[in-house]
This record gives C-alpha cells, structure tokens and sequence, in this order.
C-alpha cells in the first residue's frame, strides 16, 4: 500500500539514521578556500579506492568542485559542531576564524578526525542533486580524536568506541537462514 508523505516527513524519516559528519573542501578559481557542510558522504569501493557524496545543483560549492576536479574530505570529530554548523550556512565567509592548511585536494581543515586527498572520477545527476565519486589518492587520521561528530534527528552529538569490536574473531558464523543450520565449508574443522 502506498501512502502519501510529504517533504517535511520524509526529511524526518530520514533523520532516524544518524550519519557522520564532513567538510568537503576545494579550492577556487583564485586559489582561495572553499567548503561546504556534509552528511552524505560514504565509501563506494576499497579497489580501487573510491568515495561519494551528495551535493545540491544549486550549490556555489558545485561550481568549484568541478572547476577543479579535486577535493579533501575533512571527517569531523565530537567537538567541531560549531565548524559544521559554520560551513552550512551560505553568504558568508566559511573560512573565517578557522584554522587550515593548504593542500593539494583542498583545505585541510586543523583537528579534524581524518583527511581524504580526492579527485573526481564521476557524477551521476540524482534529483535537486549530484552524486560525486572520488578516487583517494592520499589519506590520514588524526589518532588524537578518538570520536566522531555525528549528526541525528536534526542534533549533533558522538558516537563512543564499545569494549568488543566487530571485526572478525575467527569464531564461525552462526547457523541461520540460508544455511539451513549447517555450517558453510569455508569454516568447518576437518
């Protein structure tokens, strides 16, 4: 059954996935700094490296991305609410009173949780906005930023390591649909 939503429902539906937080930044036609806030960033491919994210048809900041062909992702960590909120707001200079060095990519935005150097490899148009993929030429983390910003239900707030990661543990999957309770070969002991 299809029921009717509009706008204002369907960006408060989409609220109840929490995201991280982003800065993408590039530079301008006169080699000053330009940025915009963003939540829809994500990664596409680990071969090759590959990375995306959303960006309005309207948006200045679309101009000088493809202008350039480059971009940096700025990943920020659970004190830079301020910085996000300053870099989504338009008509302004969103490079005042921030502190950055210049990079090949774009703007590396000072205590961010990571840095990832881009180009653009493709867009794809998708509504009121373009989907960018970037191949990663050059990447780093900030090890002294434990946690990220992340961004739900229109507030900003953390995220916190658990004790147990999720990585493999080298303990057999559970038995469950699609293996009618046996184990798959790949890890039985012969």
């Amino acid at each position: 059954m299809v029921v009717p939503f509009d706008m204002t429902e369907f960006r408060r539906t989409l609220g109840q996935l929490p995201t991280g937080v982003t800065v993408i930044t590039t530079t301008g036609p006169f080699g000053g700094p330009v940025g915009m806030a963003c939540n829809s960033f994500a990664s596409v491919s680990l071969t090759p490296p590959l990375v995306m994210f959303c960006v309005g048809n309207e948006s200045s900041t679309l101009i000088d991305l493809r202008r350039s062909g480059t971009f940096c992702v700025n990943v920020l960590g659970s004190d830079q609410g301020r910085l996000c909120r300053q870099f989504s707001v338009k008509d302004i200079d969103r490079f005042a009173d921030v502190r950055w060095t210049e990079a090949p990519a774009g703007p590396e935005l000072s205590d961010a949780l990571a840095w990832l150097a881009c180009t653009i490899d493709v867009e794809h148009a998708a509504g009121d906005h373009v989907i960018i993929v970037g191949r990663v030429n050059a990447l780093r983390a900030n090890r002294d930023e434990p946690a990220p910003l992340v961004f739900h239900r229109g507030r900003f707030g953390s995220f916190h390591e658990t004790v147990e990661p999720l990585a493999a543990t080298g303990v057999p999957p559970r038995s469950g649909a699609g293996t009618n309770g046996r184990t798959p070969s790949s890890v039985r002991n012969t």
